[in-house]
């Protein structure tokens, strides 16, 4: 087990250069757009918020001339279908995508609360009704997507976003793909390792062919667990010890909660994180399990603000 409290992101300053230039910015304010401060980054790609008219929202920036020829080829056109493809009310809606100069702007919701590290950072360890709330929700959108024959493959606490409401909202498809050939109908076993190693499944760390959707299940799994015990079940610091935990299943829930901890979500728990994907539950008997089934998972609860 993995403390999670004393992990920190790299700090961003509440002022950001703006990522255009005075041209690009008077092609964006044509259109009713604008670009504020910046709320997070990666290697190629940076989050701002932003606003549409009087609305407050983000954008995705991403600068291609820091892309791999294999990403803008192979992996952002799979993530510009997906975004434009799904519509669902736990998936963080998509407002606009515009290709300027050599950037990629993608408008889309503004998640006012954060996303589910920065709550377990500021909070601690999530209570289980309020962990199968969120849950919920994110297994719902996830089953959503793998019904349009998608899979996520980047499932992590910090790609669950919570909006004013707090309600949540899966979001950054940029590893997902399409589960079935389109010629044959039949599904399509993925052999790209993707994802964070804390949260990847032991047949993607082993390097073979897997079912992308069974290893979304268990992402969503350490995301459960990682929600209730404020830790992550495996040390990702040597990935070979961690194949063999994985499979070995040699993991414990936090002494601290543990007995706070109902059957049913250990069970849960334990039958997502099951090492055999061929034993593993699908994200629809995932939602059919005991744990769930008194949740409606419609709107956030006891977090929101007051009316």
């Amino acid at each position: 087990m993995k403390n999670m409290a004393g992990g920190k992101r790299s700090d961003i300053p509440k002022k950001d250069e703006n990522p255009c230039s005075p041209e690009e910015t008077k092609m964006l304010d044509k259109k009713g757009f604008k670009i504020g401060d910046k709320i997070n980054f990666g290697s190629f790609s940076k989050v701002y918020k932003a606003k549409y008219l009087d609305k407050d929202i983000a954008v995705k920036v991403i600068d291609l001339t820091k892309t791999s020829f294999e990403y803008r080829q192979k992996f952002l056109p799979r993530e510009l279908h997906t975004l434009q493809t799904l519509r669902h009310p736990n998936i963080v809606t998509i407002h606009k995508i515009m290709t300027i100069s050599n950037k990629i702007y993608i408008f889309m919701d503004l998640a006012e609360g954060g996303d589910i590290l920065d709550h377990l950072k500021e909070h601690g360890a999530i209570s289980e009704p309020q962990a199968k709330l969120w849950f919920k929700q994110a297994a719902e959108a996830l089953r959503y997507i793998h019904d349009h024959g998608i899979a996520h493959r980047d499932l992590k606490s910090e790609n669950i976003l919570l909006d004013k409401c707090k309600n949540a909202k899966l979001t950054d498809f940029g590893f997902s793909r399409d589960c079935f050939d389109q010629r044959t109908g039949r599904g399509v076993l993925s052999e790209t390792y993707c994802g964070s190693a804390a949260y990847v499944a032991p047949e993607v760390l082993r390097s073979v062919p897997y079912n992308p959707r069974l290893s979304d299940v268990w992402s969503l799994g350490v995301v459960l667990y990682v929600m209730v015990n404020n830790a992550l079940p495996f040390d990702d610091s040597d990935l070979n010890k961690m194949i063999t935990c994985q499979i070995n299943k040699s993991w414990n829930f936090n002494s601290k909660v543990m007995d706070k901890l109902s059957p049913d979500l250990k069970d849960l728990i334990r039958q997502m994180l099951e090492p055999d994907a061929s034993k593993r539950l699908t994200i629809a008997k995932v939602l059919r399990h005991p744990w769930l089934r008194d949740s409606s998972g419609t709107t956030g609860i006891s977090l929101g603000p007051k009316k």
